[in-house]
C-alpha cells in the first residue's frame, strides 16, 4: 500500500515529530506546494479564486489554495504509477499526524474488509482526543452495535449523518477517485481540500468515517488548542439541541 506525507519543506520539526512514530518508514514524502512562493499570476493559472469566492460565499487563503493544489498532485502521483489498482487504497497524511496506539495493525485489519467507500476518513482535524465527544455529539454516525465492525479490531466504520468539513489530516482514497478529482482539475480546481460535502454530493464519491478516530493532529503543534476547547464548550448546548436530529439522519444513512 502506498503512503503519502505532505509536508512543507520548511517544517523540519513537524517531519521529525512525524516520523519519531512507529509505522512511518514507509512513507513517501511530498514538498508541500508553497504558495507563498507564488505570484498571484501564477495562482489564478493554477486555482479557479471566482468560482472559489461564488461557492463558499468568501475570499480564499493562500495556505487554502496551498494545501488543495498539494493534495491534487499527489493525487497525480497515484494516477501515474501503474502498480496501484483502480480500487486500491492509498494513505494520505499530513505531518501534524499523531497515529492511535498500534496504528498499522489497525490499518491492516480494515483494508481487509470489503468497503465500498471512494474515501475513508481515519483522521479529523481539530480534534484533541481519538474518541472526543465531540465526534459523536457534532459528527454522529449510527449507533455503536449497528457499525461495521472491523475484524479483529476495535475499530468501526460508518457513514456520519451527512460529510462534513472533517480536514485531511489522514485519510484512505482509492485510485479510482483519483481519477474524479484530477479530472475536475482540469477545469482548476476551486475547492477546499477536505470539503467532503461538495465531494458526495457533486464529484458522487462515497465517505465514511472510522470511529474511534486513527488519527489526530498531535498537539505538540497545535498553537490554537485552549482557545479551540473554549469555543467547543461555549457552544455546547447549541449542539446538544440537534444532536437527536442528527442522530435519526444518521441512522438512516446507514440503513
Amino acid at each position: 500500500m502506498k503512503k503519502y506525507l505532505i509536508s512543507l519543506a520548511k517544517d523540519i520539526q513537524r517531519r521529525e515529530l512525524f516520523f519519531q512514530q512507529a509505522d512511518t518508514q514507509d512513507f513517501q514524502v511530498f514538498d508541500a506546494i508553497n504558495t507563498m512562493q507564488k505570484t498571484p499570476e501564477n495562482l489564478t493559472a493554477l486555482f479557479d479564486y471566482k468560482k472559489f469566492e461564488t461557492h463558499y460565499s468568501r475570499p480564499v487563503t493562500t495556505g487554502e489554495i496551498g494545501c488543495t493544489l498539494s493534495h491534487l498532485a499527489v493525487y497525480q502521483l497515484i494516477k501515474d504509477d501503474d502498480n496501484v489498482a483502480d480500487n486500491e487504497y492509498c494513505l494520505i497524511c499530513e505531518d501534524d499526524a499523531l497515529f492511535n496506539d498500534n496504528f498499522q495493525y489497525h490499518l491492516d485489519c480494515l483494508l481487509k474488509q470489503k468497503n465500498k467507500a471512494d474515501i475513508i476518513l481515519i483522521g479529523q482535524s481539530k480534534i484533541d482526543r481519538f474518541n472526543d465527544i465531540e465526534l459523536e455529539i457534532t459528527y454522529p454516525s449510527t449507533f455503536s452495535f449497528l457499525q461495521n465492525k472491523i475484524k479483529g479490531s476495535h475499530f468501526k466504520y460508518a457513514y456520519t449523518y451527512r460529510p462534513y468539513f472533517a480536514g485531511t489530516v489522514a485519510y484512505l482514497i482509492k485510485k479510482s477517485a483519483v481519477n474524479v478529482f484530477l479530472e475536475k482539475q482540469q477545469k482548476r480546481p476551486f475547492w477546499l481540500a477536505d470539503d467532503y460535502i461538495l465531494f458526495e454530493r457533486e464529484f458522487k464519491l462515497a465517505i465514511c468515517t472510522v470511529r474511534p478516530l486513527m488519527v489526530i493532529e498531535n498537539p505538540k503543534l497545535q498553537s490554537n488548542l485552549a482557545m479551540l476547547r473554549g469555543a467547543l464548550q461555549h457552544k455546547l448546548w447549541q449542539k446538544l439541541i440537534k444532536y437527536p436530529f442528527k442522530k435519526l439522519l444518521a441512522i438512516k444513512r446507514n440503513l
